[in-house]
């Protein structure tokens, strides 16, 4: 009986065909972003988000039931290329710097990728991505990926900021709950994973920022990308992260 309930479960409607099939446990953040938090028992330390949440372990990255097998490769196919480009093992040329520069990119692989996790932190449930809701975007994004179409630069564009630690360390053992704001006029939802921030402008005017300094860092059709470099400790964020982290070990620990 119990078995059968299960089945009812995670047989339903993919999120992306919507078809009627059988649903992956699918990731948001795909599982290589998640590899550099993992210790030596495979588990990542999640921060608590308030005083009232404790620390805890986690075994796996964030999933849940939303696409069927067909559209899971999909979206794996996408992932993989870009790990690819991260962690080594696809031929493109890299020029150091700041920004580093990138050229040699599958533009459509790489600009799906970016949308597909924009897409699916939207369809979410988890209380994780509970401040990414894209509303109407949420039906057109879900088109392009449905028919791989990335669309232009300017289309929902995308750029991202590597932070560096101390030692020129490269962040790439933290990941956050994402978050929305407005740069420019236009609001924008802030990712961090992967060593830095994915910020993603989402508006029907983002036209508009083909006279802005920031569209220089959006990947573009010629498969270039620049990739500021930034130190944590100019960055305001973490800045005030670090106070919240400090405060809440005081509270915990006591006097």
């Amino acid at each position: 009986m119990l078995g059968a309930l299960n089945k009812i479960q995670i047989h339903m409607k993919c999120k992306l065909c919507y078809n009627d099939k059988e649903l992956k446990n699918s990731h948001i953040i795909p599982e290589f972003f998640y590899k550099p938090l993992y210790d030596e028992k495979h588990r990542f330390n999640v921060i608590p988000l308030s005083e009232d949440q404790k620390f805890r372990y986690e075994q796996k990255g964030l999933r849940e039931r939303l696409l069927c097998g067909d559209c899971e490769n999909k979206l794996s196919k996408w992932e993989d290329y870009v790990r690819r480009i991260f962690y080594g093992g696809k031929e493109i040329l890299i020029t150091n710097g700041n920004p580093i520069k990138i050229e040699g990119i599958d533009y459509a692989k790489f600009k799906l990728f970016q949308l597909s996790l924009l897409w699916r932190a939207s369809v979410s449930k988890l209380d994780f991505f509970k401040d990414v809701s894209l509303g109407p975007h949420e039906e057109k994004i879900r088109q392009m990926l449905l028919n791989e179409k990335p669309g232009s630069r300017f289309k929902y564009p995308c750029f991202f900021i590597m932070v560096l630690m101390e030692k020129n360390k490269v962040l790439d053992d933290f990941i956050y709950p994402p978050n929305t704001m407005k740069i420019e006029g236009h609001r924008t939802y802030r990712f961090i994973f992967g060593g830095g921030f994915w910020i993603y402008f989402v508006s029907s005017h983002t036209q508009m920022l083909n006279t802005s300094k920031i569209s220089e860092f959006f990947l573009n059709e010629e498969g270039r990308l620049l990739i500021p470099l930034r130190p944590a400790d100019k960055i305001e964020f973490f800045i005030n992260l670090a106070k919240d982290v400090v405060k809440y070990n005081k509270h915990k620990n006591g006097p």
